[in-house]
């Protein structure tokens, strides 16, 4: 299973890396890797108990990051919070040189079943949340004439999925985006990809197995009998890849969309 590799140790040297979600399976790992690659982290989340538990472990692992971590409760469908929460980040650490967006709301279902009221929530996580975080950064990136920007879209957003159809739209919707800003936003040296992981080994699939009463061995048979790798993914699996997207190793690198799903949209 991937670790975090010594040999990139420090490819992230005080950068101020905003990453929203960050209370999450692959929101808390991409935190963690960002921190031990010499960022300095905001861990944002919806959730302020999960955010501060993430900031705590990783002051736990290097009490010398006490200063270089912050958790901020931020629900990314408020823009007047997106506003606040960027203020504050600009008057600790002066600037922000990389967003991360990983909120994420889990809308799933047929068309006749979803509500209106589930649609607009689900956007306004998923797309309009995304949005008005870049609308709100990118300023700054436009000052110092750099920047990178990694959205989270999903093998979700490629093809079709039964029972899919709220979250494959919005991740869609992802997708089109971070072409448009990488588009708008290249001429200013800031970069824009999208990361879309397949099935990745997070609370919300656990619990999601846990329901079907099925093991986790079984679901993990299953699943890896449709991909090239055999199996699921682990988060510090896109976390490393977050890192590399996040830092100077891929300068000519934007407007990508990476699949990290096993091989899962290769068969």
């Amino acid at each position: 299973m991937a670790t975090v590799s010594k040999q990139w140790s420090q490819v992230l040297q005080d950068k101020v890396v905003f990453i929203t979600g960050a209370g999450g399976g692959i929101g808390s790992a991409i935190a963690k890797t960002s921190a031990l690659h010499g960022a300095r982290v905001v861990v944002s989340d919806v959730n302020k108990t999960s955010a501060d538990k993430v900031v705590e472990s990783i002051i736990e692992e290097d009490k010398q990051q006490s200063d270089r971590v912050l958790s901020l409760e931020l629900d990314t469908a408020n823009e007047q919070a997106i506003e606040q929460a960027v203020k504050v980040v600009v008057e600790k650490w002066g600037t922000i040189h990389v967003l991360v967006n990983a909120a994420a709301n889990f809308t799933l279902g047929l068309i006749e079943d979803v509500s209106a009221d589930a649609w607009s929530h689900a956007f306004d996580v998923n797309v309009r949340g995304y949005a008005l975080m870049v609308k709100h950064v990118v300023p700054y990136f436009k000052q110092q004439r750099s920047g990178s920007i990694i959205q989270f879209g999903s093998i979700s957003g490629l093809i079709a999925q039964s029972g899919f159809v709220p979250y494959s739209t919005m991740k869609g919707a992802v997708l089109q985006m971070t072409r448009n800003l990488a588009l708008d936003l290249g001429p200013y040296n800031i970069r824009c990809n999208s990361v879309s992981p397949g099935c990745i080994q997070t609370p919300p699939i656990i619990q999601s197995v846990a329901s079907r009463n099925i093991s986790m061995e079984e679901f993990v048979q299953s699943i890896g009998a449709k991909q090239c790798l055999k199996r699921i993914g682990a988060p510090q699996e896109i976390a490393n890849l977050v890192v590399f997207l996040a830092s100077d190793l891929c300068p000519f690198m934007t407007g990508a969309n990476l699949s990290a799903d096993g091989g899962y949209t290769t068969v």
